[in-house]
């Protein structure tokens, strides 16, 4: 068997020849080329990176096809002559519509359309983008790497709504990548368990992101990045696995920072099931295709009839995503914050407004109700309410009844988003390293504004420079906006470069601390701006009474 990337020594070595090599200066115009782990690749020249270059669907592990399937990602097989990195990959495998099926009714709310591209889907997906400000490499720069959301489940590092370009232009190399998704990426089995070297299953997709980030150690510095300076940023459960890796032992060394957006790893339903539980869901995966212990079956059944048969399998009980595998998850991430053995790394974390309005329906109270009952939410507003947890609850249910929308919104981001990142931000602020958090509340004027106001993800333009892309141009965008978008751009950028995202001509945005309890808020005004006592009402934020409740 080849060794995992994790395990590799060969690729270190190579690492540190390439980062005694300079890229050649290339001739004016001519397609910049660049040597990496398994070979030489050429970018191109994009006008929207003037004297930069950009580099798409480069490999970072062996495709997990056939005997690779539900395995960790192996080292890249190395190639003759130079490779196109002029287009991005497919995108893992996932439902045809991939971010659409977000995207769309969305765009619907606003009465108009979103312009939706026909994704190229495939199990050989395991490839990244860069964005390289300087070429050829002048100087060391700060890295920023890009995780997407999209639940685990849909989604690419290569959609237009994340284009680099704007934040590279800012003195960043951006990465973007790709990661297994779904059954494929997060699939226990207790037969995976016992082939396994680590014995352990069903966090490949967080495997994925690990072997990212070696190989960014390995070859960013051939880009004109700084292996030293790394932040690893991503959104909704991008976020969540940010926080994840935050509590890897496999992540130490990777990076120096990061910024969660609208996804706390102490909040609800964010708990990683126990190995067990993973491995009961994929022995009912298992028996769906008639091999309940046939490995080679299930790895030789098409990507398409194993999302049938988890589709199947989760009628009768949930697919629990990722879990405590013992190796790359080992402690429950509430307990690793409580005691203070994240990543010394510095944070920034925040959510948007009214983060639930997306996924309200037409029969939302009733969901939303249901979502109540579950033991998840309540353990949730115990952890975080302390002993006003009754009167919060009984606040929800009341704002729910009488259809008031947006104040049930804002309690369920309370729950969900601000007191866990508060929380978060306090623990991780006791160990010495500093936590900067946010209130994204700009919403777009428009006949969608009423119900969704500030949505989930709509954060993203902002801190892409994304507004024209298709996938936000849907959106009647004001002025304000791009200025908006301009200073955070400006507060991420800083904070990759320093750990502290303030600079000239931004606002003093100060760090979160027991006294102050101050966040920036970016306002519904377009304006950014500090508040004290941001603290939400009823949450409780006593570190040591949380530290109990945690652990």
């Amino acid at each position: 068997m080849t060794r995992p990337i994790a395990a590799t020594t060969t690729g270190i070595f190579f690492a540190s020849l390439l980062a005694f090599s300079v890229p050649p200066a290339p001739a004016a115009g001519e397609a910049p080329v660049a040597s990496v782990t398994g070979g030489s690749i050429r970018g191109v020249l994009d006008s929207s990176l003037p004297g930069g270059g950009v580099f798409k669907g480069i490999p970072f592990a062996q495709p997990p096809v056939r005997n690779l399937r539900w395995r960790e990602p192996q080292p890249v097989q190395p190639w003759k002559g130079i490779r196109d990195a002029g287009r991005v990959s497919a995108s893992c495998i996932q439902p045809a519509l991939g971010t659409g099926r977000f995207l769309t009714p969305l765009a619907e709310r606003y009465g108009t359309r979103y312009n939706h591209t026909p994704i190229e889907i495939s199990e050989d997906c395991l490839y990244l983008n860069v964005w390289a400000p300087q070429w050829p490499a002048k100087t060391a720069l700060p890295v920023m790497v890009w995780i997407h959301g999209g639940s685990n489940v849909i989604g690419s590092g290569g959609e237009n709504g994340y284009d680099g370009a704007a934040l590279a232009r800012k003195g960043i190399v951006v990465v973007t990548l790709n990661y297994r998704l779904g059954v494929l990426g997060f699939f226990a089995h207790p037969e995976l368990t016992r082939e396994s070297p680590h014995h352990a299953s069903g966090n490949y997709g967080l495997l994925d992101q690990l072997a990212a980030l070696q190989w960014v150690q390995q070859n960013i510095t051939q880009f004109g990045g700084d292996p030293k300076r790394v932040t690893v940023f991503g959104e909704s459960a991008g976020s969540i696995n940010t926080g994840l890796l935050l509590c890897s032992p496999l992540s130490v060394g990777l990076f120096q920072r990061a910024i969660l957006e609208s996804g706390p790893v102490l909040s609800l339903a964010h708990h990683p099931a126990a190995l067990e539980k993973g491995e009961r869901f994929g022995e009912s995966v298992a028996r769906s295709l008639g091999a309940p212990a046939n490995l080679l079956k299930l790895r030789d059944s098409s990507p398409e009839t194993v999302v049938k048969a988890a589709r199947e399998a989760s009628t009768s009980g949930a697919d629990p995503g990722f879990v405590l595998d013992g190796w790359c998850l080992r402690e429950p991430p509430a307990k690793i914050f409580a005691e203070g053995r994240q990543l010394p790394v510095d944070l920034m974390i925040g959510n948007n407004g009214r983060e639930i309005s997306v996924f309200r329906g037409p029969s939302s109270s009733e969901s939303a109700n249901r979502g109540l009952a579950g033991d998840s939410i309540k353990e949730t507003i115990r952890i975080f309410y302390g002993g006003s947890a009754s009167l919060v609850t009984g606040l929800f249910v009341i704002n729910n009844a009488l259809g008031r929308t947006e104040s049930a919104d804002g309690w369920i981001n309370d729950v969900v988003c601000a007191c866990p990142a508060m929380a978060m931000s306090l623990l991780h602020g006791g160990t010495g390293h500093p936590a900067y958090v946010y209130q994204f509340l700009r919403s777009i004027p428009g006949k969608g504004q009423p119900t969704l106001g500030s949505f989930h993800s709509l954060e993203l333009p902002y801190v892409f420079g994304t507004f024209r892309k298709p996938a936000w141009n849907w959106l009647p965008f004001e002025p304000l906006d791009y200025t908006l978008g301009e200073s955070i751009m400006g507060y991420w950028t800083n904070f990759a470069k320093t750990g502290n995202p303030n600079g000239p001509k931004l606002p003093n945005w100060p760090a979160f601390e027991i006294a102050s309890q101050a966040s920036m808020e970016f306002t519904q005004q377009g304006q950014a701006q500090a508040r004290a006592k941001s603290r939400p009402a009823f949450c409780d934020l006593d570190v040591e009474a949380l530290k109990v409740r945690l652990k």
